[in-house]
């Protein structure tokens, strides 16, 4: 349109920020139905030191949220995939190995950058705390669950809720460059993660970003991939 850039340019969705909290609170909440079934079960002492096995229970239910809510546009409200940025032959080869590098690059180059200047004020902080506890339950048959939940399970289902449901919701409402912003703080945000919180953004950045450069989600998705990935071979 003629005197309106293309930032300005707020692309119709059938959803709105209505089903990105729905979706958010239904997550939680089914995640807390679960840490009290894991409770009941193992008893009181599971809350403070989830195995892998609950953990991926309590995992699973943020996704009943996260993907429920896109489903349900689909199954009920007519919204397709493809509407959702699932299309467009997101399992090309070449939107694989190019996601997988710029993940890769993204946490070994840019996550080091961005927490150069932190380190220098405070070298004590363990970055990487969090992941590694996640990684030392893994054992045996565990290692495989773990590479399911943080390398298969979270890029999909996350990709699919904020750079999906949650990114288009806002463009719909702001300009592109806003809305990616605010998309990469809220997933960021969700994970409850200070500390992590820089890595979070970034990466939610640069997964927003190849979803709006390329009108779907697969190098995003394979982006996210690659970034969990390192993670978890290194603290392997």
């Amino acid at each position: 349109m003629e005197g309106v850039t293309a930032d300005e340019i707020r692309p119709p969705v059938s959803w709105g920020l209505g089903h990105v909290w729905v979706g958010l609170v239904l997550g939680i909440l089914a995640s807390i139905v679960a840490m009290a079934v894991v409770v009941a079960v193992q008893g009181s002492d599971a809350a403070d030191d989830l195995g892998m096995g609950a953990g991926a229970i309590v995992q699973g239910g943020l996704y009943v949220g996260l993907v429920g809510v896109p489903a349900w546009l689909v199954v009920v409200r007519g919204v397709r995939w493809s509407d959702l940025g699932w299309g467009g032959s997101p399992g090309r080869v070449r939107d694989a190995l190019q996601g997988l590098a710029i993940g890769v690059v993204a946490q070994l180059a840019a996550v080091p950058l961005l927490y150069a200047p932190i380190l220098l004020l405070a070298d004590d902080l363990d970055v990487s705390g969090p992941a590694r506890e996640l990684v030392d339950k893994a054992t045996g048959p565990g290692v495989a669950l773990l590479v399911l939940m943080v390398v298969v399970a979270a890029p999909l289902a996350e990709e699919l809720f904020f750079r999906g449901l949650t990114l288009r919701a806002l463009e719909s409402r702001m300009g592109r460059r806003t809305a990616l912003v605010a998309s990469a703080v809220l997933f960021g945000l969700t994970h409850l993660q200070l500390l992590q919180l820089p890595a979070l953004v970034m990466i939610g950045l640069v997964c927003g970003w190849l979803a709006q450069r390329d009108g779907r989600l697969g190098r995003a998705v394979w982006a996210h991939v690659g970034f969990n990935a390192v993670t978890v071979l290194v603290l392997l």
